[in-house]
């Protein structure tokens, strides 16, 4: 289900490469170029109508929905396939989208499966409505146990690559396509978020895909090994496409174009580090791309889609002039502020027997 977005090439070459019969089930509306030769059907994967019109009574050994309304293909494949993979997110989790809604705030690290995920009721917030991706996920697990078909779930981080259709790293490449020579980041920056290169996200699918009798049943978080920053992250994008920016770091609260470099506003929980030690020792995770390789294929295609990247936006605005008088006006504000902070500066000195970690100085 799907098969032309930023994960679904790999997935449909691997399973062509294991050997398996591929068929891909999308609208149609984004066939891409140098993808497998495979039959394609077109349909709706959006609504239970169209759904039952393209399958029919159509059976598979496997189905790999990383597309269209999970619950409903679920409901329309139970019985008529063996082994259900669905692709999720970390938003299913508890405190992920709303570090509120949880005490302490935001989630706990590392991020286990079995962490708490949102209620099935649980309201929007950062403008996202979660609660349904925690009933998809019940109703395909609660079909699994009812001997549907045996039921994985991947909880997918935020993935980076080619075809991605809200890019995060343009944030950061058309700054220095543009000459700009500066990038505002919420708080310096410093939250820690697991991301997963497309190919590697694919290697995930796929092994579960080969391994039905291991995988049938949970679910998996699924991540690169490597961990940065978003400053680290938006330092290695720079370089990768060519350039360098000066990170300025602003509150949150006044940060508006460093908002747009993370999923949800910033209004997310600060970190979110997967662990994905059950998809190491059940399936036999390794990245298949590094690092650097993934950040040079994804800055690559958006070279090579420059004008549709820059037609598309992300939710920065790229005003520059505004940019510039926000930081003229905040450096300003620090200044005024030198004076009410100086008590506050002595630090360790204000201890009559300063401590350090080696005793008494």
């Amino acid at each position: 289900m799907g098969g032309t977005g930023p994960t679904g090439p790999p997935i449909v070459s691997g399973l062509v490469t294991r050997g398996h019969d591929v068929t891909v089930f999308h609208t149609g509306r984004h066939e891409i170029a140098g993808a497998p030769d495979v039959p394609h059907l077109h349909g709706s994967p959006f609504d239970a109508d169209g759904i039952a019109e393209t399958l029919g009574e159509r059976t598979f050994d496997t189905v790999v929905a990383t597309y269209g309304r999970v619950r409903l293909l679920a409901s329309h494949l139970a019985g008529r396939c063996g082994h259900f993979v669905a692709v999720g997110g970390v938003p299913v989790y508890a405190g992920y989208v709303d570090p509120s809604a949880v005490f302490p705030s935001g989630v706990a690290l590392p991020v286990r499966e079995d962490a708490p995920l949102v209620a099935p009721d649980a309201p929007r917030s950062a403008g996202y409505d979660v609660a349904p991706i925690r009933r998809t996920e019940d109703h395909v697990f609660t079909l699994g146990e009812q001997g549907a078909f045996g039921a994985t779930y991947l909880r997918y981080p935020t993935i980076y690559g080619p075809r991605n259709p809200y890019a995060w790293e343009w944030n950061v490449v058309r700054r220095v396509l543009d000459g700009r020579r500066t990038v505002i980041l919420a708080d310096g920056g410093h939250g820690i978020h697991s991301r997963m290169a497309v190919r590697n996200a694919a290697e995930a699918v796929l092994l579960a895909v080969d391994k039905p009798e291991v995988a049938s049943g949970k679910a998996y978080n699924v991540a690169d090994d490597a961990l940065l920053t978003l400053r680290q992250w938006v330092q290695l994008v720079a370089e990768v496409a060519g350039g360098e920016l000066e990170i300025r770091s602003l509150p949150w609260e006044i940060a508006g174009p460093g908002r747009a470099m993370s999923a949800f506003g910033g209004a997310e929980s600060a970190c979110c580090v997967l662990d994905t030690t059950r998809l190491r020792e059940d399936l036999g995770y390794r990245d298949v791309v590094g690092l650097r390789e993934g950040l040079a294929e994804t800055v690559d295609w958006m070279r090579a889609n420059e004008d549709l990247l820059r037609s598309n936006g992300t939710t920065d605005p790229f005003d520059y002039a505004a940019e510039d008088a926000l930081l003229a006006a905040y450096d300003e504000a620090l200044a005024g502020l030198s004076g009410v902070a100086e008590p506050f500066r002595t630090g360790i000195g204000r201890m009559k027997v300063p401590q350090t970690a080696k005793g008494s100085l």
